[in-house]
């Protein structure tokens, strides 16, 4: 048996060579094997992963959106000629503006050169204050006269001369048929003038107990600019009438601006103002964006719209009296009104709501609309009402929206589409012809300031 054992481990020295070689070869395979898919796999990932990056590379280089150097340098170019058609379009409107509103050449040399030299808000001596308050009670009668206003004169010594005082702008027999009829063959008063405006608030401009001060002068003729334009709106849509029955617009029943328009232009746009009450709700009882909340500075009692203010002379400060002026008497883009320490949301303008009511010919209502647009100070018209308070119809602007007047009698509303009036129960076409009806525009007029760089250089061309 030992023998045996041993024969064989002898066989296997003698045959270990061949034994082993198979062995070897297996192992060596198998390795390699798995060797070789090991490698296989990583050069496979390695290899898509710089395909990728290659791909990247070349979409970002055929890219011409991506920042890179040239991007950046091309945006800068952009911005630039951005910058600089901002630029020219604010200086144009501002120039053309300037052009069309000048100082009065009433107001004489020196005057004007005094201010050309100043800016908006500048002390203006007292010499030039106290020609400034002569001339604007010159103006002011002049403007009125231009729009033909009616109004009652009287005959002293076979001249025939506005009335002035209590009675001047009266109408005798309102509510008759022929208002004029009791002035007949009277040869001491008569009744003249194409345009009833029975409370001109354009005289509120110069409500002034004394001199009044530079801060007031500045704003005044402001207003002077924006009256004389929506008078010549007035004027020039009357053009060629003899008579108040001839006549586009035949009465003025307000024509507000500023402060007293800010209120009237946000109630009807539904705008929330700081004056309503804080259920954010409106009259009719939809909600309202709420104004912001950015004031700190509560005007006087004194203030308001139609109110008369301290002037220069009473000790009141420029600062102060600018304030009550500023206050309310801009809107923002939502047409909240600005309190008087609320930054400006325009650099390039003022937005100055207005608020006209009126009585005209209904045929030519889009011929009020295009002298609008057309006069010296352009108004943005946001909304007009038409017959207001009977189921009136409304327009508003930035939409085709015409909602049908809602007729609850036979004496109210309108009916646009046929363009028939059915308010013969208000008198109005015994008064001033069958074509009238009242209409209300409400607007904005952009008051431009002049080119400030500093404004300018926000513009810049950061990189993104």
């Amino acid at each position: 048996m030992a023998k045996k054992v041993e024969f064989n481990i002898e066989l296997v020295k003698k045959w270990i060579f061949w034994v082993l070689i198979p062995v070897v070869l297996l192992l060596v395979f198998v390795f390699n094997f798995l060797a070789v898919g090991t490698i296989g796999k990583k050069f496979k990932e390695r290899k898509d992963s710089l395909e990728s990056t290659k791909n990247t590379v070349d979409k970002i280089r055929q890219d011409r959106a991506h920042p890179n150097k040239n991007t950046i340098d091309e945006i800068k170019v952009r911005t630039e000629e951005l910058r600089e058609r901002f630029v020219a379009a604010w200086t144009t409107l501002e120039k053309d503006q300037r052009a069309r509103n000048v100082w009065p050449t009433d107001l004489g040399t020196s005057f004007i050169e005094e201010v050309r030299k100043l800016k908006f808000g500048d002390i203006i001596s007292v010499a030039s204050l106290e020609n400034y308050l002569n001339f604007m009670r010159r103006n002011i009668p002049k403007l009125e006269a231009a729009l033909n206003r009616k109004r009652i004169q009287v005959n002293e010594a076979g001249v025939w001369k506005d009335r002035e005082g209590a009675g001047a702008d009266t109408f005798r027999g309102f509510n008759s048929m022929n208002r004029g009829s009791n002035l007949t063959d009277n040869n001491l008063e008569r009744e003249v003038g194409i345009v009833e405006w029975p409370n001109p608030e354009i005289r509120n401009i110069i409500m002034w107990d004394m001199l009044p001060s530079s801060i007031e002068v500045w704003y005044a003729q402001e207003e002077l600019w924006v009256y004389d334009s929506l008078i010549s709106v007035i004027v020039k849509s009357n053009a060629g009438a003899r008579s108040s029955h001839s006549a586009v617009v035949k009465r003025i029943e307000s024509m507000l601006i500023g402060q007293q328009a800010s209120h009237e232009v946000a109630k009807q746009l539904s705008v929330r103002t700081t004056g309503i009450s804080g259920d954010g709700m409106s009259d009719s009882g939809t909600s309202r964006p709420s104004a912001p909340t950015t004031s700190t500075w509560t005007p006087p009692n004194a203030a308001g719209p139609g109110a008369r203010m301290p002037t220069g002379g009473t000790g009141v400060s420029e600062v102060e009296i600018g304030k009550m002026k500023r206050h309310e008497r801009y809107v923002d883009a939502n047409n909240v009104p600005l309190a008087a320490d609320a930054p400006p949301p325009f650099g390039e303008f003022n937005r100055m709501p207005i608020c006209l009511r009126l009585i005209v010919d209904r045929q030519r209502i889009p011929d009020i609309l295009v002298n609008c647009a057309n006069c010296a100070m352009p108004i943005d018209v946001l909304s007009i009402r038409i017959n207001p308070g009977s189921g009136d119809a409304n327009i508003r602007h930035g939409n085709q929206n015409l909602s049908a007047a809602r007729t609850t009698n036979i004496g109210s509303g309108i009916d646009i589409g046929k363009q028939t009036i059915m308010d013969g129960s208000s008198g109005l076409d015994s008064i001033y012809g069958s074509n009238s009806v009242p209409i209300e525009i409400y607007g904005c007029i952009n008051i431009f300031n002049p080119v400030d760089q500093n404004i300018i250089k926000k513009i810049d061309g950061t990189t993104p």
